[in-house]
């Protein structure tokens, strides 16, 4: 289980760009090519499809914009290999094993959130909340933010969402802004997800930007902020954040090791997948 495993970097969103300035070894996995997702512009590297047809490279990793994904996943998937991807509304088959790379359920505070929502001792969840604000910009929140949203709340309940409620809208500019996400599980759980850019641009908010996730449990709560994962520095020209928590593409690089050496307890994986991508879809439908 100690063996090498070689990756194929496709794309070069934020998780990527985490993964080049790393300044550590990356465990067992090492980026065995790099190329740019479709849509990209192309460098000197291989094409993305060589990548994913390589025999020698068993795990892709497919951290491009999120409209090129899809037709890297799914040829990915069907050449057998392990895809780490964030998530979106695409579905998909096998033969290979899709990692969901949702940044919230991979940040330290997200794992450590879920295994204590996942102990029998927190009892049944009773509600959540979860809100993610960025500041103000263009691009629709539903697009954009609800995949990481809807990822992280599907982690943590296994029940079947049976009410959807939406109320988006435009409050600071000229493309869907806002969004008040309304969920009801089959357990009785009820689930408020609020998506805004509506910081001042000058506020730091690196990442997802402000996130706030309250789960109510039967015994327990828990509290999770994954913005506190850093030291604010304050100083006369202004305040910077210094990250003291790995970046979460470290922890999606995890759990593709892991489904490489025991792909037989990953198959949960896509499932879960497909599961955000249905839930997402009955959200646009209700915008």
């Amino acid at each position: 289980m100690n063996r090498p495993i070689a990756a194929g970097l496709i794309g070069n969103g934020p998780h990527a760009q985490a993964l080049l300035a790393h300044a550590a070894p990356l465990g067992r996995i090492h980026l065995a090519a790099i190329a740019a997702a479709p849509g990209e512009t192309a460098t000197a590297g291989p094409d993305w499809r060589s990548v994913v047809q390589d025999p020698a490279i068993p795990a892709i990793l497919a951290f491009g914009p999120a409209g090129s994904r899809a037709e890297i996943v799914a040829t990915a998937l069907a050449a057998g290999k392990v895809v780490a991807c964030p998530p979106g509304t695409d579905s998909f088959t096998g033969p290979g094993i899709l990692v969901p790379a949702g940044e919230l359920a991979h940040c330290e505070p997200g794992r450590r959130g879920l295994a204590a929502i996942a102990d029998p001792g927190f009892g049944a969840i009773r509600s959540i909340y979860l809100a993610i604000r960025q500041p103000r910009g263009p691009g629709d929140v539903l697009d954009d933010l609800a995949p990481q949203a809807i990822d992280f709340i599907l982690a943590a309940i296994p029940d079947e969402i049976t009410q959807v409620r939406v109320n988006a809208g435009l409050l600071f500019g000229p493309t869907r802004d806002t969004a008040v996400i309304l969920l009801r599980s089959a357990g009785d759980a009820v689930i408020t997800v609020e998506l805004s850019r509506c910081l001042p641009p000058t506020l730091p908010a690196p990442g997802l930007g402000e996130v706030d996730i309250d789960v109510m449990g039967a015994e327990k709560s828990v509290r999770i902020t994954p913005l506190a994962g850093a030291v604010r520095i304050n100083r006369d020209d202004g305040t910077t954040l210094a990250p003291w928590f790995n970046a979460p593409v470290l922890s999606m690089l995890s759990a593709v090791e892991a489904a490489i050496d025991h792909p037989a307890t990953a198959t949960g994986s896509l499932a879960h997948a497909n599961r955000v991508a249905a839930l997402l879809g009955r959200i646009r439908a209700a915008a």
